[in-house]
């Protein structure tokens, strides 16, 4: 069986622990994506989780490794974020999954049959399978609590105006641990800021 490593292929991505701001260029990849809004905490973000992550494993399981003989780790859970600071602070979001090269949109919709068949009760029809392309960004690893990523931010964002660039306000977030499973101390995220040249 081939077994491919996405997060070494993808090391300076996917496993970059730089404790400060760098520049990388984030090529089209494919991804699992789905669109939802409100704080972590709330019952929607639960569900878009239990989504991509089924139809994910779906996808490892009973497509790639049995009919095709490929095997891979399914790849940490993303969230692009938007602040709406219009009137009272909200969050909408898309919380997604990268895929490997070789899935394909047919794929993906055969992983939605099995999930049907096999009556998971999940959203499935918000789901939908995409390539994204990031470009130029501002990357940065944050250690420890989720709740002082404001500081790893403000720092990309300085970085980024020392570079003259411009940078967006959506901010996109890598989970390399489970929150459920791990001492806050020793959460692991990689943080990503789109940045274009003025």
């Amino acid at each position: 069986m081939k077994t491919l490593d996405l997060k070494k292929d993808l090391k300076h991505l996917y496993a970059s622990t730089k404790k400060t701001p760098i520049l990388v260029e984030v090529p089209k990849m494919k991804f699992i994506m789905f669109d939802g809004k409100g704080h972590p905490n709330d019952p929607d973000f639960q569900l878009a989780a239990e989504a991509i992550y089924t139809i994910s494993y779906l996808l490892k399981f009973e497509i790639a490794r049995k009919k095709h003989n490929i095997d891979y780790k399914v790849m940490p859970m993303e969230v692009i974020w938007n602040l709406d600071r219009t009137s009272k602070i909200s969050f909408t979001w898309t919380m997604m999954i990268m895929q490997p090269s070789f899935i394909t949109d047919e794929m993906f919709k055969e992983a939605i049959e099995i999930s049907i068949q096999k009556e998971k009760n999940i959203e499935y029809k918000r789901l939908r399978f995409e390539e994204y392309e990031e470009g130029l960004c501002v990357q940065n690893f944050h250690l420890g609590d989720y709740n002082k990523m404001n500081d790893t931010l403000d720092s990309m964002i300085s970085f980024a105006k020392e570079k003259s660039l411009e940078y967006a306000i959506d901010t996109h977030d890598i989970y390399l641990n489970d929150v459920r499973k791990t001492k806050t101390e020793n959460l692991k995220t990689i943080m990503r800021i789109k940045v274009n040249k003025k």
